[in-house]
Order: structure tokens, then sequence, then C-alpha cells
């Protein structure tokens, strides 16, 4: 959740963490700090709110080796002394973490300290780590033995010693022009660097005399072999005024992007799974759920029986696994934890496991091995958009696949993506529909699934209590929570459940609820109309003008929705 930024070398590593935390602001902006050598002194600064506000207290700093934060709150709310960096009781030592301590409360007991200067389990990691013997190597990787829990760490102290550690949560490394930078997301390397280094689990690393080195759990040093960096561009290609809506009119073209690499279908030849699985089981969080209940549907339209799981129920449920079946775990950053542990838990089993991702060297995909990539390009908004459509689309070219129906369905994907609309909401209909109190998506079978997802989009930033429900389910409960005060948003693509959900619409008026209906088919209604394509693309189709409400109606509302309260964009805690 949280992002960590290291530098040091021949350069102002002050200015070269605070800009790389602007990079990975996406990871949480609840407050920021950095510490750093000035005068063979170990200091700290701290902001709250957006990294600007930290900027502005770093401008004129000038320090070759430093360490910054920015937060995502877990333990301990949103204040300076729960930002990061943490020092330690005597101020030797300063650390930022990311990743849960999850025995925090004992090891704090066990510390003895009388006064604690946060709540959080940092403070108690930086102090763990002051306790022990040796250098302040061997001092990480004693204190890490009696951490349970995950946690990626950049730790300074007064000598200016500065050394990484790994477990679960991501950390990259790598030289740079005249020094070396370790980050949250390779993304901040690119056009630093050519090749990087990735940390593996329990994994450590000590910054000295311009060289990397790793160690294992026991100390052992360790060789390891770089990685060559993904070229990114860091500007969106799109110049709007927020990332969600250069993301959103992005979306024509990523998707191009998408079917061109898996068109001669080696990406998927490239895959180890069973010939024809007998069961495919998706399992995600979130808006990468929603896409899993989608893919579902179009391996149940194969044959292929299927299910989608949500992570965090999966892990403890006691579902019945199957060899012959094929996993699929999908997440846009490869990074949310409870899916993560999803699917360490089954490669453990070994189970047939593949990794739906958007980031190339993400820990999901390690674990798995067998990777689908979606080409989405870089996603910064916290609300996905294009990433959810390119998920749901690479989804689909995989059963095609599978069926051996991928060649035949060519000149159709091929039509579908030159007339890719990107239906957008009229601001009458926004301006109408912000007024309501309380907003219900409806849908049936795959429209239900673009209901659940664009019931999300609205919940995450504009703060809308909204929710959605199949169709036919109003009546059994949530029709008595319609009035006047209420509207309804119907998505209607299927033909064979049109006349039905058209049914519960007029359900919806007796109770004198307003509607509004997105469709490709002619009605009475109010609605939105959309074109018509093969009914297994048209989830690609109604879901833009959702995600164009969501945005309308956040920046209506005055909100920021590159940057919703509460939520950051990767999940990297259970």
């Amino acid at each position: 959740m949280c992002g960590i930024c290291a530098c040091t070398g021949n350069l102002n590593a002050v200015k070269l963490v605070t800009e790389g935390l602007k990079i990975l602001e996406y990871r949480g902006y609840d407050s920021a700090g950095v510490a750093y050598i000035e005068n063979e002194n170990l200091k700290v600064e701290k902001a709250v709110g957006e990294i600007c506000n930290l900027e502005k207290k770093v401008e004129n700093l000038v320090s070759f080796t430093a360490i910054g934060h920015t937060r995502w709150a877990t333990h301990g709310g949103v204040t300076e002394n729960n930002a990061h960096p943490h020092f330690s009781f005597s101020k030797n030592i300063a650390m930022v973490h990311n990743g849960i301590v999850e025995n925090y409360k004992e090891l704090k007991e066990k510390l003895e300290i009388d006064t604690w200067r946060s709540q959080t389990d940092t403070e108690v990691f930086v102090n763990l780590v002051e306790k022990e013997n040796g250098t302040l190597l061997e001092k990480i990787i004693s204190a890490s033995r009696k951490v349970i829990g995950s946690f990626a760490v950049a730790i300074l102290d007064e000598k200016g010693n500065l050394v990484l550690g790994k477990r679960e949560s991501p950390l990259y490394v790598a030289k740079i022009k005249n020094g070396i930078m370790a980050v949250s997301d390779t993304y901040v390397l690119s056009g630093l660097t050519e090749n990087f280094y990735t940390l593996g689990d329990n994994e450590f690393a000590e910054i000295k005399n311009d060289e990397i080195y790793f160690y294992d759990k026991n100390g052992k040093k360790i060789i390891k072999n770089s990685e060559k960096m993904q070229k990114f561009d860091k500007k969106s290609t799109i110049f709007e005024k927020t990332h969600m809506k250069s993301e959103i009119l992005e979306t024509k073209n990523i998707l191009k992007t998408t079917y061109k690499n898996y068109q001669d279908g080696n990406l998927f030849s490239q895959i180890i799974f069973p010939n024809r699985p007998k069961e495919i089981n998706l399992i995600a969080c979130g808006t990468a759920y929603h896409s899993a209940l989608q893919g579902a549907e179009y391996f149940k339209k194969i044959g292929i029986p299927s299910h989608a799981y949500i992570a965090s129920e999966f892990r403890y449920g006691n579902e019945i696994l199957n060899k012959n079946a094929l996993y699929i775990f999908v997440s846009q950053s490869g990074e949310t934890a409870d899916t993560i542990a999803c699917a360490k838990m089954l490669k453990e089993k070994k189970m047939c496991c593949l990794a739906l991702t958007n980031t190339p060297n993400s820990y999901l995909n390690q674990i798995c091995g067998n990777v689908l990539p979606t080409f989405a390009g870089k996603e910064i908004a916290v609300a996905s958009t294009k990433a959810y459509s390119c998920q749901v689309f690479v989804l689909y070219l995989f059963s095609l696949y599978i069926s051996g129906k991928f060649q035949e369905k060519e000149k159709e994907i091929e039509n579908f993506l030159v007339k890719f609309p990107l239906v957008d909401i009229d601001k009458n209909v926004v301006d109408k529909i912000s007024k309501f109190e309380k907003i219900f998506f409806i849908g049936r079978r795959q429209d239900y699934i673009t209901a659940l997802e664009s019931s999300l989009k609205l919940k995450e930033i504009t703060y809308i209590n909204s929710f959605a429900i199949a169709s036919g389910e109003l009546k059994h409960g949530t029709l008595a929570l319609i009035d006047e005060k209420s509207i309804v948003i119907a998505i209607c693509t299927e033909e064979k459940t049109k006349e039905k959900l058209f049914s519960n619409l007029e359900e919806v008026k007796a109770r004198n609820g307003s509607v509004l209906l997105v469709t490709n088919f002619e009605t009475n209604f109010d609605n939105l109309k959309i074109p018509t394509f093969p009914p297994s693309l048209m989830p690609l189709v109604s879901i833009i003008p959702m995600q164009f409400l969501a945005l309308h109606i956040c920046e209506k509302l005055g909100y920021n929705p590159d940057k919703p309260k509460n939520l950051a964009k990767s999940v990297t805690v259970e």
C-alpha cells in the first residue's frame, strides 16, 4: 500500500527521493516523509497530506543519502507522528516500511519502552532493530526473524549506512547514474537505468561503496542476476486534467495493443496448463474480482465449469481443490496481498496457477510462473478503468484460445476494435443523478457483473453509498428501499433477459423510483443508447459510460478522482 524510495550516491538524494515519492503517490497519499544525513546527523522531515506538502519542507535540502515514504494508513491515524520515516528511540536509526507487522503488540510489550512517539507497527520494528547486536545489516536480519507479517524496509543510520529488507511486499534496487536507488515500483526507475534487481522474500541488501551486496535470511552473501527494465512512458498519452479521464480515453488504443500482442497466439502457447482444463477457477479482489466474474462466464460459455472467488474468502474457506483445474489469479498490480496468499497456498499444493496482471515484475508473477499480461500501460488513478477492460478482454481472448475459436473470431474482434465506442454521459444526466440520495445498479447475468463494477466505481470516488443487485432480486427485499429519493441505473445488453429486466424497471417506477437504462435495445425508458456488438464483447462497451458517470459526479462534487480517501492503488495488506 505504501511507497518506498531510497537513494544514495554522488547526487542530491533528497530531491531524487521526493521525485520518486511523487510517482509512488498512487500507493498512498495520507502523509509522506524523508530521512537524510546532514552534517553527519540523521534528520527527518514529514508532512500530512499530498507529496506537495512535503516538497515545500525539503525543497532547499541537499543530502547524498536519503530514504522516503508515502503512506496509506494502517496502524494509527493520519498524523505527522504516524508518518514515516520512524526513528528508533535513540534517533540513531530511521526506517521506512511497507507491510504489516502482525505481532507488533507482542513485540512492543517485550521492548519495554515507556513512551512511544506514534501508534504504528513500524516504530516497533525500528526499535526492535536497534535492540539487536551487530552491524545494521546484522540487526535487521536478526530482527526480521522475530517479525510475523510482511515488510519491505529501507533503513538508514546516523553513519549513513543504508540497508534494505523484503518479505512479501515489493522492493527493487538498481544502479543509476552517480548512485543507487531502491523503490517499491520499477516505474520510478524508468529513464534512470536499464537494469534492476528484485529482492526475493527474506532477502536483504547492503549499499556500500557504490555497490549493492545481497544476503539471504542467514546473512550469507548471495549473487543475484539483474533484470531488464521495461520502458514506460511516464506521461499519459492523452493529456487530460485527471489521470482517470486519460485512462478511460486510452481504453480503445490499449485494447488494440493488447489484441496485437495476443494475435499470433504465442503468448498463450507459452503457458503451461492442462490441454483443456476440467475446471477453471479465478481468484481476485475488488475490481479484479469483477473481471474474474466475467471471465468465469466466458469459460462457462465454452463448456468448462468455472467459478470466481473473492481471495480473502477463498483462503479461509473449505474449497475442494482439483488437480485437473486451472487457477487464475487476477490483479492489476500483482501485489494484492489476499490474492498472493491464495496463489502461494495453491502453488504449495502443486495446483496449476496462472497470473493475469498488468505489472511484468510483480510478486504474483514470480509465484505463479505462468503469466498472462494485460498490456494496459501504467495505470495511475486509484480507481481502475482501462486495466479492468483489459482484464476482461484478455480473459475473453483466452477463452477463445482454449476453445480453438481464436482465429475464427479474428475479423469480428478487429471490427469491434475499429468501432469501439467511448460513450460518455451527458452533463444533464450527471446533474440529475447526483441529486439522488440512493443509487442502485441492476442487471442480469453479465450485465449484473457490469452493475457491480459500476457501483464500485461510484463508491470509490464519489463516496455515495450505492450498491448493485441482480435485477431479479429486487423484489426479494431491496424493493423496500425504492422511493422518490432513489434512482435505479440498469444495464441491459442481453436479448434473452431484456424483457425480464424491463419488468423489473416497471416495478421501480410503480414505487416512484427514477430509472436510467444503459442499453443497445430500443426502449421507452429514459435511456443511454450504446451500439450493438457481439454479446460477449458488450461488457467492454457498457462499462465505459459508467466509468464516465462516476468521474463526472466526482468532479461535480469537488473531489479528486485520482486520489479517493481511504484507498490506495496497490493493496499489500490482508
